[in-house]
């Protein structure tokens, strides 16, 4: 201190002074105190705080990428379409000038093309190679021009229905099981046993049981029987084919009187038999404004075409949602469904093809593509409804004719949609997958061709696609839960209703039990595992989260498939007489299946070895065959233009790419 001050005692100020003591008082009040330790401090585990948000939250969001595999070996006819003085127009491409490049079949432009014209794609020279159409620009995920072809939605299984998907007089449905469509005798060590074939996959296994329902036994003089019970001796005919939808039980044939009766069969697991029903979905997701579709980044597959990337805007909350089942949702779907997006009326070949189509019925005539039809890979069978691969077969002169139902009429305004045949059994809770569902395109063109020209025939194949793919976003546990409501706690609210208990206890282990009563339920249950718990045999799931949400990734194949590939190589002829039918003769050669022509009698035509003009005027009466190969495949679907998965390519006429084009 600088300053320095000294405190004179009392009896130094006078002679009379004594010292005495003083008291200076001090203000210790105060309007403020000490905050408690306990408040002021506290710890804080961010993993801990990280479970509880990722537990706590039901929200999702998509994001991914999309490869299509698809090509347009459909197409609507062999032309160039292109604009002439303002007239859109088309040019017959011939038979070889037809290429086929990365699976995508056109013809390269012409070299003495003064304009370049558009077509199916947003550039256009030269000896470039063009499709025909349906195009990349219809086809694919997305075109060069960044115009979607599909709708992206998610979906989730909200209920079940019922459905006939066998033909019948006695109204047996789904819910009565799967019936069987075939019965016979099969030879198995020499001895004589019964097999059975359902129109769709059993999912069956050796020593299954199962329930027999509803067909004549001649042991019991002829009575109706209602419900036999029998296990699985074999799966698969003699040759062992068709695994999944053949099984051979214990019988003898000489039992049975196959020509009566309607059966059905029904999975059982210690007496409790499964049910049988068509799993509905609901869309999450509405619009195309819920997400963004683009071309992806140096993306692009085997066949040189463009992957697109896709993100969800929408946030999918899944809170308070319950599936087909009453539980809550473990599963959402990936739904992709083909959009009529080729409204373009300035699109020269929209114009094209909406003069073709002027005269058909309203509904259809302005679209370019047809109605979706959805169905499944049933057994080919004509009282099997729902075939996909028949679609389009229900004509005068199908051999056979599969005049079927089939969910119609979808497209990608549809909310609902069904998914596939699934098979629940209470006994272990648990759904599987019997069939899914395919969708089925075809232009309006192809589907309705002998109308708009009457010298040509229908091309009724078409494309199918699985348009549902699961998304698993939570996992029931592997095991099954059981307890009664007096003696267990936490029982979830999904839990399946076993029986009501008699007065009998239950063995609860060291537990005390309390005497049971008819009004002590018994449940049994999986137990819904939280997201990021992985169980000892790997089940579970774990996904990003951040700010909220579960992010979940999504690459995906799109397989577009054609309806019914043929496996058959024939040869057919035609004949023209020139000159007479020169135009007629010109147009069969341009044909996608022509081979060959030869005249009828080619050494009196020639005369010499001077090459003969067969479109001359002049020439004199001649009779030509045209060769041409023929693609046939399961079913009757019209002219097919394209081979194959099972063709023979060795008979065609192999084509190069000359210098020019």
């Amino acid at each position: 201190m600088k300053d320095k001050f000294k405190i004179l005692l009392n009896k130094e100020k006078s002679v009379r002074s004594v010292n005495r003591t003083e008291h200076i008082p001090l203000n210790l009040e105060n309007s403020n105190k000490l905050l408690p330790l306990s408040d002021e401090q506290a710890v804080v585990n961010s993993y801990e705080q990280f479970e509880k948000e990722r537990k706590e939250s039901h929200i999702y969001r998509f994001y991914g990428v999309l490869n299509s595999v698809v090509s347009n070996c459909l197409y609507n006819e062999n032309i160039r379409i292109f604009e002439d003085n303002g007239v859109v127009t088309s040019e017959l491409i011939r038979s070889n000038s037809i290429f086929v490049t990365d699976g995508w079949y056109g013809y390269f432009e012409p070299p003495d093309t003064d304009v370049a014209q558009i077509q199916n794609d947003n550039e256009s020279s030269r000896c470039q190679f063009k499709t025909f159409d349906p195009g990349f620009d219809r086809l694919s995920m997305i075109d060069y021009d960044g115009k979607e072809n599909y709708l992206l939605k998610i979906t989730y299984p909200f209920e079940s229905r019922d459905i006939n998907l066998v033909e019948n007089n006695g109204n047996i449905s789904l819910k009565d099981g799967l019936q069987i469509i075939d019965k016979g005798s099969v030879t198995i060590n020499n001895r004589e046993y019964v097999y059975f074939k359902t129109p769709i996959n059993h999912a069956l296994e050796e020593d299954d049981e199962i329930r027999l329902y509803n067909f004549i036994d001649n042991t019991n003089n002829g009575l109706y029987l209602n419900e036999r019970t029998f296990n699985i001796v074999k799966l698969g005919d003699e040759e062992n084919n068709n695994l999944n939808r053949i099984f051979v039980i214990d019988i003898n044939p000489q039992d049975i009187d196959f020509s009566k009766g309607i059966s059905t069969i029904k999975r059982s697991i210690d007496n409790v038999v499964s049910e049988y029903y068509v799993r509905r979905l609901k869309c999450l997701t509405t619009e195309e404004k819920d997400y963004d579709i683009y071309p992806s980044a140096y993306g692009v597959n085997y066949f040189d075409d463009m992957e697109a990337g896709f993100y969800f805007k929408k946030d999918v909350d899944v809170e308070g949602l319950r599936d087909n089942l009453g539980r809550p949702l473990s599963t959402l779907f990936f739904t992709i469904v083909k959009n009529d997006n080729d409204t373009d009326y300035s699109d020269i070949k929209n114009v094209f093809f909406r003069d073709k189509q002027k005269n058909l019925p309203d509904k259809i005539k302005n679209r370019f593509w047809m109605p979706i039809i959805g169905g499944y890979e049933t057994e080919q069978d004509v009282k099997v409804n729902y075939n996909i691969r028949a679609v389009g077969s229900n004509y005068p002169g199908g051999k056979p004719n599969y005049p079927q139902n089939y969910f119609e009429n979808i497209d990608e305004s549809n909310l609902e949609f069904d998914n596939d045949i699934v098979e629940y059994n209470e006994k272990n809770l648990s759904e599987i997958v019997l069939e899914e569902v395919f969708h089925r395109i075809n232009t309006v063109y192809r589907d309705n061709l002998s109308i708009i020209d009457s010298e040509k025939v229908d091309k009724r194949e078409g494309y199918i696609y699985n348009p549902h793919t699961p998304i698993t976003i939570r996992e029931y546990s592997e095991y099954v839960e059981e307890g009664d409501s007096q003696n267990t706690l936490n029982i979830p609210d999904y839990a399946h209703l076993k029986y009501s208990a008699n007065t009998e206890s239950l063995p609860t282990g060291p537990l005390k039990t309390k005497p049971l009563t008819t009004d002590s339920i018994i449940y049994r249950w999986r137990d819904l595992l939280e997201i990021g718990f992985i169980d000892g045999n790997g089940r579970g799931v774990e996904y990003p989260f951040e700010s909220g949400a579960h992010y979940i990734y999504f690459d995906k194949n799109f397989y577009l498939y054609r309806q019914d590939p043929p496996c058959v190589v024939d040869f057919t002829t035609q004949q023209v007489t020139l000159p007479s039918e020169k135009d007629k003769f010109t147009a069969l050669c341009s044909e996608p299946t022509f081979f060959e022509f030869t005249p009828d009698d080619l050494i009196n035509l020639l005369g010499s070895n001077i090459p003969v003009d067969l479109l001359d005027p002049q020439l004199q009466p001649t009779d030509v065959d045209i060769k041409f190969i023929t693609y046939s495949g399961n079913y009757e679907l019209g002219e097919r233009d394209t081979p194959g998965g099972c063709a023979d390519y060795s008979s065609l006429n192999q084509k190069t790419i000359t210098d020019v084009c």
